[in-house]
């Protein structure tokens, strides 16, 4: 090998090594002090859809109504940051337009109150990362609404075989010009250009979806995406001091991406009122990497005779589940509900990750071990909720799946812990959630573990094995 070929191997190891130590912006991986909430004031919200015997799916279906609501009775100003915004892909099937029905409730709001303070924050994605105008955000922007797409270079490189590669050869085409390559949302949407496409392997993202305003504020699993109207969501609608929080967790997202902080929403402006009973629940936010830190003590800490329920749709986390089997040992009853990964936008999956990850759990061979498949039709079970069932319950809900990429720094994530009794109306909100998923009172809501556990090949658990180990993988 000559000495040029020698010194790109060496570059080529070194960037690699780099961009997977370096040390990221100190305005991420974010928790926030403990703050109280108020029971009543503490509200699980989900979107329920499920396959049907008809031909359209049941869906029921309130975060939405609860973005709206919140945005309805803002005065003062207006967060949203949303990794999706967009109707991307929608465009072959009749989906439901939650894209449109958001950008005009925030026009609507805006109009009503020209004063108001709006801010959107999100991802490259709206745009195929670059190749095109997000028509709801410019739409929103051309009114006056500020508009931050989060700096996603300096978050580690989860595919650092591949993106390596990108940063030393590919990231000089840029996104801009030549949209000539046909976009991955389908063949209806706008054509992109060879550097988007090369952007798009990195598979970094602001994955956040939250919305904060002077009066509530709402952590969610859920997009603003119409392809994605059909998933299954979990999300929580807070007031109180707690929107402090959840304001500066976006402030940082804002610095970091280089917005102007100085004109940012500031807590003075929050309008909290004065509550003279005691608290009943104990709130705090979590960001990007501190999740997995939040969740694996959660797992750790859990007595015998507790009940951990884990409702997700991306589920490959060695530690998380290794915490999670070491629980059942001990006696924890362990209940798993997961998507089995065989849609994506109308797309088939192959049963990757959940169907490979659970088939090496023995679930058979564990007593306390239980999973069972989310009965998807049109959607995905997108939700991502921890729940500890004890005198004191815990609940870690937002953003973020236990896989690799989430957990491991490479992406902006939110989440919101919750502590408190296990007889709060909010604990026991959290609790029928899940059993109604798990025991099908009037609908099939999920299916036994056995109904997908063998429909995934030894040739697809061995590429599974490969891509794992070689972190060719999108979760």
């Amino acid at each position: 090998m000559n000495i040029l070929g020698v010194a790109i191997v060496v570059i080529y190891i070194i960037t690699l090594v780099y961009h997977q130590v370096k040390e990221l912006p100190s305005e991420l991986n974010y928790e926030s002090s403990e703050y109280s909430l108020f029971d009543e004031e503490t509200q699980l919200l989900s979107d329920i859809t499920i396959n049907s015997e008809g031909d359209e799916p049941i869906r029921e279906h309130e975060i939405f109504d609860a973005f709206n609501n919140v945005i309805q009775n803002a005065e003062k100003f207006i967060v949203l940051d949303m990794f999706m915004f967009t109707d991307l892909g929608a465009a072959k099937d009749d989906y439901p337009p939650i894209s449109k029905d958001l950008e005009l409730v925030i026009s609507d709001q805006m109009e009503k109150y020209p004063a108001l303070d709006v801010w959107i924050i999100t991802d490259p994605i709206n745009t195929s990362y670059g190749s095109h105008e997000a028509s709801r955000i410019e739409a929103l922007e051309e009114q006056g609404a500020h508009v931050i797409y989060a700096n996603l270079d300096p978050l580690r490189d989860p595919i650092p075989i591949y993106t390596s590669f990108y940063r030393m050869f590919l990231q000089w085409f840029g996104e801009s010009g030549g949209q000539w390559f046909p976009n991955y949302f389908g063949s209806q949407e706008p054509d992109i250009s060879l550097g988007s496409y090369f952007k798009t392997f990195n598979i970094k993202s602001n994955h956040r979806k939250a919305l904060i305003t002077e009066n509530e504020g709402i952590y969610s699993s859920a997009n603003a995406h119409d392809a994605s109207a059909y998933h299954s969501n979990i999300g929580v609608r807070v007031r109180g001091t707690i929107l402090e929080a959840m304001l500066e967790a976006e402030r940082r997202v804002v610095s970091y991406s280089g917005g102007n902080v100085e004109n940012f929403p500031s807590p003075d402006q929050l309008k909290i009122e004065e509550r003279p009973e005691e608290e009943e629940l104990i709130a705090k936010v979590v960001t990007d990497g501190t999740v997995f830190e939040e969740a694996l003590k959660i797992i750790e800490d859990s007595k015998e005779g507790e009940e951990i329920w884990l409702g997700m749709y991306l589920f490959s986390e060695a530690d998380i589940i290794e915490a999670m089997e070491n629980a059942a040992d001990r006696g924890v009853l362990v209940r798993i509900i997961l998507d089995p990964n065989q849609t994506s936008f109308g797309k088939e999956k192959p049963g990757i990750p959940n169907i490979a990850v659970t088939h090496s759990m023995n679930i058979s061979e564990r007593e306390n071990l239980e999973v069972r498949w989310y009965n998807v039709d049109k959607g995905q079970y997108h939700s991502k909720i921890l729940f500890l069932k004890g005198n004191e319950s815990k609940v870690l809900l937002g953003s973020i799946n236990y896989s690799r990429r989430s957990l491991g720094k490479y992406s902006l994530q939110n989440n919101m812990f919750i502590r408190g009794p296990g007889e709060t109306e909010f604990m026991q909100e959290v609790s029928s959630y899940f059993e109604r998923l798990w025991n099908n009172p009037d609908h099939k809501y999920t299916l036994d573990y056995g109904e997908y556990q063998d429909s995934l090949s030894w040739f697809r658990r061995l590429l599974f094995r490969i891509q794992k180990t070689l972190w060719l993988t999108t979760f």
